[in-house]
């Protein structure tokens, strides 16, 4: 399931934030050193929803601007189900930590 969203688009961030990649490639490992996970798992671990949902959502913005399509797109669904149905999918939230792994052991370090 996680090889679903390991899709990475450098070149559309490149693009669309008029960038070059040595600087994408500094933006990426950035986000992925950063604790945006940890502030997501923390929220769910509190099972707070408002804050969940917004570390959720911030992950989704940051992973879109750095081309990290697949993570963005992981997190718009956890993002919608915690919106739409007030549930916080633990499940994906581990596929999240192991895409995150996967992504930072090729780009984060």
């Amino acid at each position: 399931m996680k090889e679903n969203y390991l899709d990475v688009s450098i070149q559309e961030a490149i693009d669309r934030l008029h960038s070059n990649e040595d600087m994408m490639t500094r933006l990426i490992k950035m986000t992925l050193n950063g604790d945006m996970l940890i502030q997501a798992e923390q929220a769910f671990a509190d099972a707070n929803m408002e804050v969940a949902q917004r570390a959720i959502h911030t992950i989704k913005g940051t992973a879109a601007n750095v081309g990290l399509s697949g993570l963005s797109r992981l997190a718009l669904e956890i993002e919608t189900k915690i919106k739409t149905e007030a549930y916080l999918d633990f499940e994906a939230l581990n596929v999240m930590k192991e895409v995150w792994a996967d992504l930072k052991d090729k780009y984060g370090n």
